[in-house]
């Protein structure tokens, strides 16, 4: 049977000395540079050595830090789930460290910040991000906890706590059915723009085609540009309803539809995703509201459950005869858990019954 990785072996894969990688996994990384962490830190991963938790004192030294790594602040669903999930963290007595990501990057940023809380010494990281794939998440995190949270997931070893959009998407697609319409617009962007998209748009289109509706779709990105091609074949092909993706589009729909004088719900209807924005409910925009503080306060305590695994797991490795411990970045015996959680439908007056003329 092949030895298990030590400490030397890490230290020679890095190219540091032994007493600098004791000092990352016994003393918690103290007088250790970020850059020789990290790199301490990927090469345990390259050779698969596990330290020990309890006996390095590094589940007691992490203390009461968590991370939280966001797509994007500024986007009012990311905003909302920050605050949320500060909320949920001081609940708990935690405290939160949070990394804000680009909204248009192509996820090497995203990894960036993954990796600066890890550089941190979190006791464990919470990623809410739009665009990463789960599998490049996996590879970033050794011995931290890491959960996924707000977005789609399904990854065997990454637990998540998410809005449920597969849900979501349907009940538009039956809102939209239930007003009368049978020809509509979907705006659509690629996979890697954002999975959260991807997956709500997937979800109606696919509900749409079970009732009985036609759903065009119609390229979102640049989103200034996109708007105005749905509304372009909406006059063209007769289509009496443009879906988007998230709210902040359906509003960028409505500033072009007013500069064009197409009046909305009259000529065409629009829904968006997300509920969250200030004055939404002025305008009467149809969206799905998500359940932020829900999401936040079962990931919180789900995470509580996923450290106390791990120093368990930690005693066990220990108190085995010669074994070393597994690496776990989920429940042992069933694989990680996915929880998803659905909002509710907010009705607007953006969403009406097609016009005389459809």
């Amino acid at each position: 049977m092949a030895r298990s990785p030590t400490m030397e072996d890490v230290a020679r894969e890095a190219g540091v000395s032994r007493s600098t990688v004791s000092r990352v996994f016994h003393n918690g990384g103290e007088r250790v540079s970020a850059d020789a962490l990290l790199t301490v830190h990927a090469a345990a991963k390259r050779l698969g050595y596990v330290h020990n938790l309890v006996a390095s004192g590094l589940a007691a030294r992490s203390g009461r830090e968590l991370g939280l790594l966001l797509r994007d602040a500024t986007n009012p669903a990311y905003g909302h789930l920050h605050a949320e999930m500060h909320r949920a963290a001081q609940a708990r007595g935690r405290t939160l460290i949070s990394v804000t990501a680009f909204r248009h990057g192509d996820g090497t940023a995203e990894v960036e910040g993954l990796n600066r809380l890890i550089g941190q010494r979190v006791a464990g990281v919470f990623a809410g991000t739009g665009v990463t794939a789960a599998e490049d998440l996996a590879r970033t995190v050794t011995a931290t906890p890491m959960m996924i949270v707000g977005r789609p997931n399904e990854h065997p070893q990454i637990e998540s706590v998410s809005y449920d959009e597969r849900t979501h998407g349907r009940w538009m697609a039956e809102a939209i059915a239930a007003q009368g319409h049978r020809r509509i617009a979907a705006l659509t962007a690629p996979l890697l723009y954002s999975r959260v998209f991807d997956l709500r748009m997937r979800s109606l289109v696919a509900r749409c085609r079970e009732l009985g509706i036609a759903a065009l779709p119609v390229e979102l990105l640049p989103v200034e540009h996109g708007v105005i091609r749905a509304l372009e074949a909406a006059r063209e092909e007769s289509l009496t309803c443009i879906a988007c993706p998230v709210d902040y589009v359906a509003l960028e729909l409505l500033r072009a539809a007013g500069a064009r004088g197409v009046r909305i719900p009259e000529e065409v209807s629009t829904v968006g995703f997300d509920g969250l924005g200030d004055g939404l409910d002025l305008l009467g925009l149809a969206t799905i509201r998500l359940p932020v503080a829900e999401v936040a306060r079962a990931a919180v305590a789900r995470m509580e459950d996923l450290l106390v695994a791990a120093q368990h797991g930690a005693e066990d490795g220990e108190r085995s005869s010669g074994a070393a411990p597994r690496r776990r970045t989920g429940p042992e015996a069933s694989g990680a858990r996915h929880t998803v959680l659905p909002g509710r439908l907010v009705p607007g007056r953006t969403l009406g019954p097609p016009p005389p003329r459809a």
